[in-house]
């Protein structure tokens, strides 16, 4: 039966040694500019882009995930959507100008503005302050389509194709928040941001959270059998074996899903 949702959480990229290095340290969370952000709650014209710390996946199943390979890179990992759920992750909200959902946003956006200068709640602490709640949730909120900032330049996407899911970390430094554009486009300060987040709100997973590891070419698979026998570290030599099993190449997909 053809479905259109996955019981694995898929993330893609275009580097073999982003791959290894989730496998060893797992997923560390970076900084992308997001086209909707916290002004969608106000009465504004302004679309001020700002940067989301985040680790995103999609619910794909394998035979529909061939634009998704092509766009975001040939290596890949796949884990149990269990996994992805008890760690937080989410399905985003995807919405347009027109949506409904914007006119109730805007008005939870003036309530809470009201109150808190009403009641002069703007030195609660973060996990108590409903405006970070804003900033929270603005992170789950994608347009239908739009403008997407990859490899340093916009490229049109239509968002909803991609069923994303989404792991946002919760910071406790406002200062390392959010990323205004212009800090974004500043290589070092996002190095540095990306740095932070990395050493501090990695996603981990285990051995049997594992469901694909996926390599661009058949012939890189030998390649990642010796690169997991030295992740002794990470893995026994057991899971390593099983590890070995779940390695599937893009050349793969591509030909028989």
């Amino acid at each position: 039966m053809s479905v259109i949702s996955s019981n694995t959480l898929f993330h893609f990229t275009n580097s073999a040694e982003t791959i290894i290095n989730i496998l060893k340290n797992g997923f560390a969370p970076r900084f992308c500019l997001e086209e909707l952000g916290y002004d969608m709650f106000f009465d504004t014209k302004n679309k001020n882009e700002s940067a989301v710390p985040m680790t995103c996946f999609c619910d794909l199943p394998l035979s529909k995930i061939d634009k998704h390979l092509e766009f975001y890179g040939s290596y890949g990992i796949g884990l149990s959507k269990k996994w992805g759920q008890n760690h937080g992750l989410t399905p985003l909200t995807y919405i347009h100008e027109n949506s409904t959902q914007i006119n109730y946003l805007k008005q939870l956006g003036k309530l809470i503005g009201n109150a808190l200068m009403d009641k002069n709640l703007e030195n609660l602490p973060m996990e108590k302050n409903p405006y970070i709640a804003l900033f929270e949730l603005a992170g789950f909120y994608k347009p239908y389509s739009g403008k997407m900032w990859r490899i340093n330049k916009y490229v049109e996407k239509r968002f909803y194709d991609e069923r994303e899911w989404r792991y946002v970390p919760y910071l406790k430094n406002e200062g390392d928040y959010r990323l205004l554009k212009d800090e974004f486009l500043n290589n070092i300060k996002r190095a540095s941001a990306n740095d932070i987040i990395a050493k501090e709100f990695s996603l981990n997973f285990n051995c049997e959270d594992i469901k694909y590891i996926i390599v661009n070419k058949e012939s890189e698979m030998i390649a990642l059998f010796d690169a997991l026998e030295l992740m002794s570290d990470n893995f026994t030599e057991n899971e390593r074996k099983i590890l070995k099993t779940k390695i599937i190449s893009t050349e793969q997909i591509l030909q028989d899903f």
